[in-house]
């Protein structure tokens, strides 16, 4: 698969990833990446119907992600989205040194709930996510806050 984003968003597929990123980005496949909701099947069947028609979507544990992002050489146009930072990091280290490495993380939305503080109107993190962040960095991931396509890229440095 053509991965051309990978975003951590704790609304998952919902009308901004749908409306702003997939056209811009002409996406045909997301791969939501996370261990609890590749279990849930009635949360795997509500987030295939918020798909529009025509796009794949596939719910993978970070184990089924990685395998298929080692493997799958399709042509699709595939966003990986993520519910936590912690998921993202987990495959960052899965696909540390192989072909399918992944290089970037946007952060697009992470609500407000106890133990987080707010960096962006969007953004609140708590102390463990941010060393979450630093991880990835350490592992030679960029990670940056856009919240549409529109927006410009900021360098989370820059916020924390």
């Amino acid at each position: 698969m053509d991965v051309v984003a990978t975003r951590v968003d704790e609304r998952l597929i919902h009308g901004q990833v749908m409306a702003s990123w997939s056209k811009r980005l002409q996406l045909t496949h997301i791969v939501v990446v996370d261990d609890q909701i590749a279990k849930d099947d009635f949360m795997k069947t509500v987030l295939s119907m918020s798909a529009p028609a025509g796009m794949q979507i596939d719910i993978l544990s970070v184990k089924a992600a990685a395998d298929a992002l080692k493997t799958d050489e399709s042509p699709a146009h595939t966003m990986l989205l993520f519910k936590k930072i912690s998921a993202a990091l987990e495959l960052a280290r899965e696909l540390k040194g192989g072909s399918a490495e992944m290089t970037e993380l946007n952060l697009g939305n992470l609500g407000s709930v106890p133990g987080r503080v707010q960096v962006t109107k969007n953004i609140f993190l708590s102390e463990e996510e941010r060393t979450q962040i630093r991880e990835l960095q350490g592992l030679g991931v960029s990670v940056f806050l856009q919240m549409l396509y529109t927006d410009p890229k900021v360098p989370i440095d820059d916020v924390l």
